[in-house]
């Protein structure tokens, strides 16, 4: 197969509530669908964009990437690939690895699961609690109970001890003793303070704190670890199956979180994770706040390894007031149905990416088939 065009087009989805996060708050997500066509006409799909809520300088940049290596794709899939396997912007690897093998996986009418050895399958996922007042967060949480999550994630490091205890008191008080409580704390605590908060915490009976302290700091981090009761999980951390071995080598994590856009793609995020679990680690497969088609990616990726022990950060779209696909698709029951198709077995909606463009639009090679995209 060859790849005969490549199109791009950026897009602004606005969140349905603030997101806030330790250091940063947003009411948009900026983000980038990558479009690949081949001369027999399969047009594949994935999304390539910044980290977080993006801003539209962080599209720039990965569009200033892709610039520079659209011409080289223009040629046959497998030289294509392999194009993309270093040197990239991470989101970028992962988006066009994604349109790359949503066309492998079409063309040979299987999902992109099993192009991975796995199988479509109900993925069980977590529940975001984005308010940070204590009442508004208990409301949500019972909300996500009463959808049959059985697993929430709350956000801290952004208030005082005092407030976020008591956000997370009356949280566990709405949900009762059952439901499990991750909580993210992106990097907001120093070592002391994130023994002091954990310790603190952990009488609500947490499931595990994630990134409690700087991504550098896997000293702290291992300090923390070996202080408090709470399991830790390694995300902001983790870029590299190097991270990866830093982190073991430190005893600084239990968990791993796994987020292909940081990354750099499936191949990437697969060995890591099944490195991590054959060492006695469980892994958690999250989005990093895209529309449908990066969760979608994901989706695939968390059915593609072997064990599923924890709940999966997939149900990030319901914080978005929009999506762009062509179908509804999101969790029912605390659980998301990874997509059966073919290929990553969802489409783009191209009225809703018109209606949400962010302008940033572009393309290389024959537009043909791509024009209502872009």
């Amino acid at each position: 197969m060859i790849i005969s065009g490549i199109g791009w087009h950026g897009y602004s989805l606005p969140f349905r509530q603030r997101y806030v996060s330790a250091g940063s708050a947003a009411s948009t997500r900026f983000g980038l669908l990558v479009f690949v066509r081949t001369s027999e006409g399969i047009i594949g799909m994935g999304e390539a964009s910044p980290l977080g809520a993006g801003s539209l300088a962080g599209v720039d940049a990965i569009v200033s990437a892709l610039l520079k290596i659209a011409p080289r794709l223009l040629n046959h899939i497998d030289a294509a690939e392999r194009f993309i396997v270093e040197g990239l912007p991470p989101a970028l690897s992962f988006g066009l690895e994604t349109a790359l093998r949503d066309i492998r996986g079409q063309s040979a009418r299987v999902s992109l699961t099993a192009l991975f050895g796995g199988k479509p399958s109900k993925l069980a996922v977590n529940a975001i609690i984005i308010s940070e007042l204590p009442e508004r967060a208990a409301s949500e949480a019972r909300a996500a109970m009463k959808s049959g999550f059985s697993c929430i994630k709350l956000k801290v490091g952004s208030g005082t001890l005092e407030k976020e205890e008591a956000m997370v008191a009356a949280v566990r008080r709405a949900v009762g003793p059952d439901m499990q409580i991750r909580l993210d704390a992106n990097q907001a605590w120093s070592v002391e303070q994130a023994i002091e908060a954990i310790r603190c915490l952990s009488k609500y009976d947490l499931e595990y704190v994630e990134q409690p302290v700087a991504a550098n700091d896997i000293a702290g981090m291992a300090e923390v670890r070996r202080t408090v009761s709470v399991p830790l999980a390694a995300d902001e951390s983790l870029g590299s199956i190097v991270d990866l071995h830093n982190i073991l080598d430190a005893g600084a994590a239990d968990i791993f979180i796994i987020k292909a856009a940081r990354l750099g793609g499936f191949r990437k995020s697969l060995r890591i994770a099944n490195e991590a679990a054959e060492r006695g680690h469980p892994v958690v497969v999250t989005t990093s706040l895209e529309s449908g088609i990066g969760i979608a990616a994901s989706a695939h990726l968390a059915a593609a390894i072997p064990s599923q022990t924890k709940a999966h950060g997939l149900a990030t779209g319901i914080l978005l007031e929009d999506d762009l696909l062509s179908v509804k698709w999101e969790p029912a029951d605390g659980f998301l149905q990874t997509p059966t198709g073919p290929g990553l077995g969802l489409k783009v909606n191209a009225a809703s990416l018109k209606k949400y463009s962010s302008g940033i639009i572009g393309s290389s090679g024959s537009l043909s088939g791509l024009e209502e995209y872009l």
